[in-house]
């Protein structure tokens, strides 16, 4: 597969060329439109209000997107905007944001981490991958509410405040179906019973590598070893 780095300026659309630096959103104007998303500015809040709507703390994350048709591009400052349900870009100093749609976007690899969205039920959501088997996928979602600050001095919360949240989900290679799933012994033991290993040699593994089915991952290795074959 080649590697193709996305180069944008100030057109009406973007220009894909082959390149050794990768994307940094610098010269996008704020009123691009493209098929893989538009850009707007920012406005900051005339009121602080602690923590993020964001997945990351920081900006400074190198992203690679993979598109439908095989093409990779690489994307500098990027995150996901968890109340959006969207990757943005950085695209300057001047609060300026590129908002990724998933149009033609397979999925999106930050630090290592893939991220795919999938509509179910009416819903719309970004999920990380944690596991992919054969019949089912292990995924993470992320949701933010905002906390409404208090005057009362007893609360201790004298800001808004932005509260995120991770939840697992599992979602069915047959009927591609996405319910909530926990990280317990009782709902992994109810999977590895699909196994074609036998259950007692993989809860002999668990119990010789002292993994905990609350641990994301030593639940990866549960699984992984669980249906290698």
């Amino acid at each position: 597969m080649r590697l193709i780095y996305l180069l944008i300026f100030l057109v009406s659309n973007f220009i894909i060329s082959q390149t050794n630096t990768a994307t940094d959103f610098r010269g996008l104007g704020s009123d691009q439109n493209t098929n893989f998303g538009t850009s707007f500015f920012y406005n900051q809040p005339s009121k602080v209000i602690l923590g993020s709507a964001y997945l990351f703390d920081e900006w400074n994350n190198d992203g690679e997107i993979q598109t439908l048709t095989g093409e990779r591009f690489l994307v500098r400052n990027i995150n996901l905007n968890i109340s959006r349900n969207a990757f943005e870009a950085k695209i300057n100093d001047n609060d300026s944001i590129f908002s990724f749609t998933f149009n033609n976007i397979k999925q999106i690899i930050i630090n290592g981490k893939s991220y795919k969205n999938y509509f179910y039920n009416e819903d719309n959501r970004v999920y990380e991958l944690i596991y992919s088997g054969g019949d089912f996928t292990i995924l993470k979602g992320f949701s933010v509410k905002l906390v409404t600050g208090s005057g009362n001095p007893m609360v201790n919360r004298s800001n808004d405040k932005y509260v995120k949240k991770e939840s697992y989900f599992i979602r069915s290679s047959q009927n591609k179906t996405i319910e909530s799933f926990k990280l317990s012994k009782r709902s992994l033991n109810k999977l590895f019973e699909n196994s074609s290993m036998d259950v007692s040699r993989i809860l002999a593994f668990i119990d010789s590598n002292n993994l905990s089915y609350k641990d994301e991952n030593n639940v990866i290795r549960m699984l992984e070893f669980a249906f290698s074959k």
